[in-house]
């Protein structure tokens, strides 16, 4: 590295306990995935549908760790001409995400052992897309990085930022509090980390963390998850508020916030889902969207990570309601454990659909057909015809259509589906990337 100007302790966690953990040999049959790096989500809430990524694409991952989202990325856009390039200031990390990709025999990834405060002495170009997960709440000063980061940024480009949430990790910061009381004396890591284990174990009923260990479950499974996330020596967090301080501060712009991990998906920060009184969800709908969002994290008090996608400008993701794009189930539903059971129950012919544990949708007449049609090809517009064609409907174009755009909605709101323009390419899904990486390992 060109220089230290990082927090010493924070690059010798990473060097001593690599995150998050994983093993190589892992590769040959999983596929560590995330909403946040599909190709079909950062398409839709970045680019408005309309990028072709097989070409002139470049994407960073900055703070790229053991590898996930650099491998996820590189995987998608394997045999195009695209670019990943990584960047971590942990040799460990960084060793072991060479060693994954190695394994998937990916060779689209550019290797950079350096600190993201660097990337202004780095020459490694610009670029279409950035990915920083989990990195800048970790720097001493969070606005120096995001300000190297916007720097590299194409005019046009986007990021993803994820910085930890303060309501939602209340119970985290009280076990941050407790351990580093108990450690005060012990500056053994192994010692610390097992203090830990028989704090965990002995935690009353009651303590402000269990709101907080299923979600961390994870995390709590492993000695590098423990220590990442109840031992860090410097780890800082956001609510809504702070979060649009800190990215406008740089001359950014939130064009989304995003919630990954809860099934409520987007109606996270919706104030309908929690205010049932007309006379005050009226009121509170008319406050700028910012305040909304606050309000609603308050009144949820489970946000654990502040999600965004934001760009130098505004950006918004193609609608629903233009019939003329191409609806599809995205890319982390086209997972075994998701595609076919959400698959069934759209095309069963129950009186409910369960779409996840948080939505049930009433069947109606046309559902199961119009959910056969979509295909990742057709156009919501040759859906809705085909729809009329195979059912022999009295039912006109508008009231089928609406029916689509009930289903449409929800899958949007959780995830499971994205809109693309029409001569915009479908990466592949996740079976296929699987298989391509299997077939290696016969």
């Amino acid at each position: 590295m060109k220089n230290s100007n990082y927090l010493t302790d924070v690059r010798n966690q990473y060097e001593d306990y690599p995150y998050p953990a994983r093993n190589p040999e892992e590769e040959k049959t999983t596929l560590y995935v995330a909403k946040s790096t599909s190709l079909d989500c950062i398409n839709h809430y970045c680019f408005d549908g309309a990028r072709d990524f097989s070409s002139n694409f470049r994407v960073l991952v900055a703070g790229g760790g053991t590898g996930d989202d650099a491998i996820y990325l590189a995987e998608q856009l394997r045999n195009t001409s695209a670019e990943v390039v990584y960047l971590d200031m942990s040799a460990s990390s960084m060793k072991i995400a060479q060693e994954r990709a190695a394994i998937r025999k990916l060779d689209n990834i550019q290797w950079v052992h350096d600190s993201l405060l660097n990337i202004a002495q780095l020459d490694i170009g610009s670029f279409d897309f950035i990915s920083c997960t989990g990195v800048l709440h970790h720097l001493e000063d969070p606005q120096t990085g995001l300000d190297a980061l916007k720097s590299v940024l194409n005019e046009d480009g986007a990021m993803y930022i994820m910085l930890y949430a303060t309501i939602g990790r209340t119970g985290i910061y009280q076990m941050q509090d407790l351990l580093r009381l108990i450690n005060t004396e012990t500056p053994d890591i192994e010692k610390q980390i097992s203090n830990a284990k028989v704090v965990l174990n002995a935690l009353p009923q009651g303590n402000w963390f269990s709101f907080n260990s299923i979600s961390c479950k994870l995390d709590l499974a492993t000695d590098i998850g423990i220590y990442d996330l109840l031992l860090h020596t410097q780890d800082r967090s956001y609510t809504v508020p702070e979060l649009y301080e800190y990215i406008e501060t740089s001359g950014l712009q939130i064009n989304k916030l995003y919630n990954p991990d809860h099934p409520l998906g987007d109606m996270v920060f919706q104030p309908q889902t929690y205010i049932k009184d007309p006379n005050l969800l009226s009121k509170v709908n008319e406050l700028p969207f910012k305040t909304q969002a606050a309000i609603c994290e308050l009144l949820f008090g489970q946000i654990m990570k502040q999600c965004c996608f934001v760009s130098f400008k505004e950006v918004t993701a193609p609608s629903f309601e233009d019939v003329d794009l191409i609806p599809s189930i995205s890319t982390i539903y086209s997972h075994e454990g998701f595609g076919p059971k959400l698959r069934n129950q759209f095309l069963g012919d129950a009186a409910s659909i369960q779409v996840n544990e948080m939505f049930t949708l009433a069947r109606r007449p046309h559902t199961a057909t119009l959910f056969s049609l979509i295909d990742g090809e057709r156009t919501t517009r040759e859906i809705v015809n085909e729809t009329i064609k195979k059912t022999n409907t009295s039912a006109n174009f508008d009231q089928v259509l609406m029916e689509l755009k009930i289903c449409m909605n929800i899958l949007i709101s959780i995830g499971a589906m994205f809109i693309r323009k029409p001569g915009v390419k479908q990466g592949p899904n996740i079976p296929e990337m699987k298989a391509r990486v299997s077939a290696f390992y016969p």
